[in-house]
């Protein structure tokens, strides 16, 4: 697209798609009454005054859990005191309220380069801090998964989801109200494992179709435990008999997910992201899609069964 162009004209098509990418940013950050000042006073968050580490977090944490193993970075992370805490949403809320200032000071006709240059600098050093924080606290996503991991409830599958968790709670705590984030962020780690379990809970019912000929046994109220042979058995047909209202990911994640089509066992959010190239959120939500279409399909085909034995 810019091959052909002189070095003037390819310098002036890479800023206006700079300034485009940048224009189209929604930069969120928490406001405060001391970023005027700040700014009027000329701080900037290189100047930010130092908090020294606390000795008492330094310590690495060790693990014989094969599972923790890839999580072992962030376990060897020191955890943040309350100063430090204070420090670093302060540094990066202020951070992403001067990237604001400045793209809202933006001459779309004529862009000043320098401009941008601040804010891609500004919004690397926030990202910078967003991600300090973040691995400063992944030991409570890990330590939580721990707690409620079952053989229902896999531990990368809750990690995964406790993560997302703890990165929306980074962007919306408020440190100005005088919380420790980790409470914070423990709540909010929490409630994505009980949304989890809920899913889960909601899924196993969809699966309890009374149909003879579709589940290939007596009616039973009982939840379907995916884990069983038989009720493997009976997912394997339900999934060939509605197969054409699947796209091939579909059936592929859903087959991998409860071990079917002669898989030995199920397999994880990670394993499936690994084998199919996609990211996990990806994998659970072409699953929870599938599941949606399988469940409205089995109830559709059991009503005309209803209707065709009563008639």
């Amino acid at each position: 697209m810019l091959a052909g162009l002189s070095m003037n004209e390819f310098n002036v098509s890479k800023n206006q798609l700079r300034l485009e990418r940048i224009l189209k940013m929604k930069i969120e950050f928490i406001e405060s009454d001391e970023f005027e000042s700040m700014l009027s006073t000329r701080i900037r968050p290189g100047v930010f005054e130092t908090v020294p580490p606390n000795p008492s977090t330094n310590s690495n944490i060790s693990s014989d859990s094969e599972n923790l193993a890839c999580l072992a970075p962030a376990l060897g992370e020191a955890l943040l005191s309350f100063a430090e805490e204070q420090h670093e949403f302060r540094r990066l809320n202020f951070l992403k309220f001067q990237a604001a200032r400045l793209q809202a000071s933006i001459d779309a006709d004529q862009p000043d380069a320098n401009i941008l240059d601040q804010i891609e600098r500004l919004l690397a050093e926030a990202k910078d801090v967003r991600d300090h924080i973040i691995r400063s606290n992944m030991r409570l996503v890990i330590s939580n998964a721990g707690k409620y991991c079952t053989a229902s409830y896999g531990f990368e599958d809750l990690v995964s989801d406790g993560s997302l968790s703890l990165m929306e709670a980074v962007d919306k705590f408020n440190y100005q109200l005088g919380f420790r984030f980790s409470t914070y962020a423990t709540h909010a780690i929490r409630r994505s494992f009980f949304r989890r379990i809920e899913r889960k809970q909601k899924d196993r019912k969809r699966f309890s179709v009374t149909d003879p000929e579709i589940m290939m046994t007596a009616p039973d109220t009982q939840e379907v435990d995916y884990d069983a042979p038989a009720e493997n058995q009976l997912m394997a047909h339900m999934v060939e008999v509605m197969s054409e209202h699947l796209t091939e990911r579909e059936r592929q994640i859903i087959e991998g997910r409860f071990g079917l089509n002669g898989r030995s066992e199920p397999l994880t959010l990670m394993q499936l992201s690994a084998e199919l190239g996609i990211c996990k959120e990806r994998v659970r939500q072409v699953e929870g899609t599938a599941l949606k279409k399988l469940h409205a399909v089995a109830v559709k085909y059991s009503k005309q069964q209803l209707a065709s034995a009563k008639a």
